[in-house]
């Protein structure tokens, strides 16, 4: 009965198409947003303390986290959309983002900001993805695009578990 039970919601789980693009960029774009809101619903409520929490001094924070993972989404903005999508952003972003993707210099220079600091630029990065695959078809996705957003999405599933992990390492 278990594991009937376990198949069938197994099944009932799609993988849908965002409207509003082409078939394959839609179905990323349903799994980036899936995937984004497990991030913002994980983070929902933290505190600058939580927001900062390592549980040593090797680990990461969670805001360090969700900028690393949003610098690495502008990166293949870049890579993907070309040069004038990431000089769009305004020069403290930029610098912000760049600094970003080295994980270990953003959780030593980044400390005291809400958790809405780094959504709020999770999400202007992510708004920005999505406006520019809409201009784009399945063609351009097949060519070249494919692999580098799939790495995208699966390097923010990553971090979403060390997301999981260090709040449940919060102390009581």
């Amino acid at each position: 009965m278990l594991i009937l039970l376990s198949t069938n919601s197994l099944c009932a789980q799609e993988i849908n198409r965002e409207k509003g693009y082409d078939t394959q960029i839609g179905v990323m774009v349903y799994m980036l947003e899936y995937l984004k809101d497990d991030i913002v619903s994980s983070t929902r409520g933290l505190n600058a303390l939580e927001t900062d929490f390592q549980f040593d001094e090797k680990a990461n924070s969670i805001g360090a986290i969700i900028l690393h993972i949003t610098a690495v989404e502008a990166a293949y903005q870049k890579y993907s959309f070309g040069e004038d999508v990431f000089n769009a952003y305004k020069l403290e972003e930029k610098e912000l983002l760049e600094i970003s993707l080295d994980l270990d210099k953003t959780k030593e220079i980044l400390k005291d900001k809400p958790i809405k600091y780094y959504l709020d630029m999770y999400k202007k990065v992510r708004k920005r993805t999505l406006k520019e695959f809409k201009e784009r078809n399945d063609d351009w996705w097949t060519k070249k695009n494919h692999w580098s957003w799939f790495h995208v999405m699966e390097h923010q599933a990553h971090h979403l578990g060390q997301i999981r992990l260090i709040s449940a390492r919060f102390p009581k």
